[in-house]
């Protein structure tokens, strides 16, 4: 932990410190679960419960001894499995879930929630936050999903469904995991329940795909999830290239108009009265007010909706859409006249399709419900 501290300071005196523009963000390292078979030539034993929390505590305490303002993420776990129990527990072979050595020597506490209990108490007997974020990473396991091209209708489909797995308690897994995920909100359950204030990251995912419509639409998906969800910063394992469709996702929300525009930041509810179809994401933008709502059509055809608005005064939306028919660029549409209560919109199969409304006069009860 002294090199830890000595390269902090380093890299504090190279570029200021994270408070001032330095290094912001440090990870306590990458999915410790897997060492004894990705680093096997370091690490060759199985991690245990004690051993993650006793370096979490050595090297966070040594970071934020060098820098203070730096944030801390962990314990940077590469899946579900992992989220329950340690290698240990893994290594103890057969059903090992159904007597899990390490993790019933430890209360039989899921492995993220004692995690999160033992640093709360360290920083009630010690005065200091060692951990910043709880980060967890996320991939699909569903066969062709994750990592892989588009696939065939059936791959594309399910690409489609298991987004859901990060925040729906209705939507049993299409994996072998076989039950609900409902990941981001199990996160915040976790967070609250054991150490309140901690910030939730997903440092890795990929819905894959992105190389094609099918991609693109996902990631669209995931985006607003987690901008609905609440998750605080989450990074992209294998981005696209930049004329991917996968890419256009992103500026979907981050430079539709090719000026800078962008999906509101401060985030309102917003539902659709059938996920598997169709996604509806709201949210206003602090800089100018601005209304900004995300409608992604995943049926694969053209659906024709309603869009009814609760607590909204009405207005003229600007359109960008991305779309099937011409994957080289976003496009704007007509201008569409927004009424108060409600309005109708064609959404072409697969397609991406943004409202931004100027100043939009909206209520604390705004709700936005997409009924196909």
């Amino acid at each position: 932990e002294s090199w830890v501290n000595e390269w902090v300071t380093h890299l504090t005196n190279e570029f200021g410190t994270a408070a001032n523009g330095g290094v912001t963000y440090y990870a306590l390292d990458n999915e410790p679960m897997l060492w004894n078979s990705t680093h096997r030539d370091v690490y060759p034993d199985p991690l245990t419960y004690d051993e993650l929390l006793a370096r979490t505590v050595a090297y966070a305490a040594a970071i934020k001894q060098a820098d203070p303002s730096a944030n801390t993420l962990g314990p940077v776990l590469w899946g579900w499995t992992a989220y329950f129990y340690s290698a240990a527990d893994v290594a103890s072979g057969g059903s090992f879930w159904l007597n899990p050595p390490d993790r019933l020597a430890h209360g039989d506490m899921p492995l993220v929630e004692w995690y999160l209990q033992q640093l709360a108490t360290y920083e009630q007997n010690n005065g200091t936050r060692l951990l910043d974020y709880l980060d967890l990473h996320f991939y699909p396991q569903q066969s062709g999903v994750a990592l892989s091209t588009a696939g065939g209708d059936a791959t594309q489909a399910l690409r489609l469904r298991s987004t859901r797995a990060l925040w729906d308690p209705t939507y049993v897994d299409e994996s072998w995991i076989n039950e609900p995920v409902e990941l981001i909100p199990r996160m915040h359950d976790w967070v609250n329940t054991y150490y309140p204030g901690t910030k939730l990251a997903i440092t890795e995912y990929n819905w894959g795909g992105l190389e094609h419509i099918n991609g693109a639409l996902a990631q669209a998906d995931v985006l607003g999830i987690f901008g609905q969800q609440q998750v605080d910063l989450a990074t992209l394992w294998a981005p696209p290239a930049n004329s991917d469709p996968g890419a256009f996702a992103f500026r979907m929300y981050l430079n539709y108009d090719g000026s800078g525009s962008a999906f509101g930041n401060l985030s309102l509810p917003a539902s659709s009265s059938n996920v598997d179809q169709i996604s509806v994401f709201a949210a206003r933008r602090s800089s100018d007010l601005a209304l900004t709502i995300m409608v992604v059509n995943k049926s694969g055809q053209p659906l024709t909706s309603n869009i009814m608005l609760n607590g909204f005064a009405g207005g003229t939306a600007e359109v960008y859409q991305y779309a099937s028919s011409n994957l080289s660029q976003i496009t704007q549409q007509p201008n569409v006249i927004v009424p108060a209560s409600s309005f109708s919109a064609t959404f072409p199969a697969d397609s991406i399709t943004l409202f931004e409304i100027a100043n939009g006069d909206v209520t604390q009860t705004f709700l936005p419900l997409v009924n196909k």
